[in-house]
């Protein structure tokens, strides 16, 4: 599985004014929504997304949240407990696993509302520290997440199924404060 494509980051553009969003747990009535915008974003069936998301709803080692404006979908965050095995200097534990913003709702603060609000949940949960992999070339991702007091670990590590356009991703931590 390759990493899928992110948005472009355009360097000098300002930011369009923050988005007035509510940020909540994934609820039954958001799977269809936040389905649709994940097979948006990765080219295909939303199918396997509703399963995807529906699961989410119960499962403990996992978190979506999901950000409204106007009680529209905006987008939806994920932070996921995963093992690692098979990995390479990339350990268990709790990794932000994606953040998608529907494309009328960027630069608005979307994603950056619901990556902190990913770090407030599971700081409450009393998860010391979090993870989270990117592709080198996503400056947008990486400039947020540094924002945010995350640290590059490395550049050299491996996750099974995971594959980098450019062959390069970053490993970076976050220490819950």
């Amino acid at each position: 599985m390759g990493m899928p494509g992110f948005a472009e980051y355009a360097l000098d553009a300002p930011p369009l004014g923050p988005l007035p969003v509510e940020v909540d747990p994934l609820m039954t009535a958001d799977v269809e929504p936040c389905a649709r915008l994940a097979a948006d974003r990765e080219g295909d069936d939303a199918g396997r997304w509703r399963e995807v998301f529906a699961r989410a709803t119960s499962d403990p080692g996992q978190l979506v949240l999901v950000a409204r404006h106007r009680g529209r979908v905006a987008g939806y965050g994920k932070a996921t407990l995963l093992n690692m095995e098979g990995a390479r200097n990339a350990p268990p534990g709790w990794y932000l696993t994606g953040v998608v913003v529907d494309p009328p709702f960027r630069r608005r603060g979307v994603g950056e509302r619901l990556t902190r609000t990913r770090l407030d949940e599971l700081r409450r949960r009393g998860v010391p520290d979090v993870r989270y992999f990117a592709n080198a070339r996503n400056l947008a991702s990486l400039r947020l997440h540094e924002r945010l007091g995350f640290r590059e670990v490395t550049r050299d590590f491996s996750v099974p199924g995971v594959t980098f356009t450019g062959g390069v991703g970053v490993l970076c931590r976050w220490t819950a404060a």
